[in-house]
């Protein structure tokens, strides 16, 4: 038998997996694909929390900087954080990104009250439209996460936002939101870092 005989029917047994024991001689085996790496989207979602803290941390300064505030102001329509020590080093990936993406709409619904409600903010726009589209985009990326680990996404009814006020009450609700913000995306970047090493 030639050669090019044996190439052809080495060939042929190829196309029949089922005539051959095995990978035929002389053809290399497909690749398998591997699944994809969910650590990588989550670094993704931890570099975009980073950001998205150290973009609220200079916006909150220029907000002070700006329209100065004394005091401590509250909505009640912000997330609560509440999160012992212990609950923290115990954080599972269900729960825990379940939580981050409905708190950070809840943030994103407010930025969207305050960029309507406040045109006395109006010389922060620039600042305020790019830290919500940074928002946006960590909300994007979330979402992504949770349909990669298939966990549920959240569905919890949001709480109404502030009524509209005067110019003076809407500058302190917006010291009350990016003063919670920071808080949560401190905490949040934390509790990313967490889940991140489990997984």
């Amino acid at each position: 038998m030639t050669s090019a005989l044996w190439r052809a029917l080495l060939a042929l047994l190829g196309l029949w997996p089922g005539l051959w024991p095995g990978p035929c001689p002389g053809l290399a085996a497909a690749p398998r694909l591997r699944p994809p790496d969910p650590r990588a989207d989550l670094d993704s979602v931890v570099s975009l929390a980073k950001a998205l803290l150290s973009d609220t941390k200079a916006f909150l300064a220029l907000l002070k900087s700006r329209f100065p505030a004394e005091g401590e102001h509250k909505l009640d329509s912000l997330p609560v954080l509440s999160m012992s020590a212990l609950e923290l080093a115990n954080i599972q990936a269900a729960g825990a990104l379940a939580r981050l993406s409905a708190d950070l709409q809840r943030y994103q619904r407010h930025l969207e009250w305050l960029r309507r409600a406040a045109p006395a903010l109006r010389a922060l726009e620039p600042e305020l439209a790019a830290l919500q589209a940074r928002l946006d985009r960590l909300l994007r990326r979330l979402d992504h996460l949770l349909s990669r680990l298939s966990l549920a996404r959240p569905s919890a009814p949001q709480p109404p936002l502030p009524a509209p006020g005067s110019p003076w009450a809407v500058v302190q609700a917006s010291h009350a939101i990016f003063h919670s913000l920071h808080l949560y995306l401190d905490w949040a970047s934390r509790a990313l870092v967490l889940l991140r090493n489990k997984l």
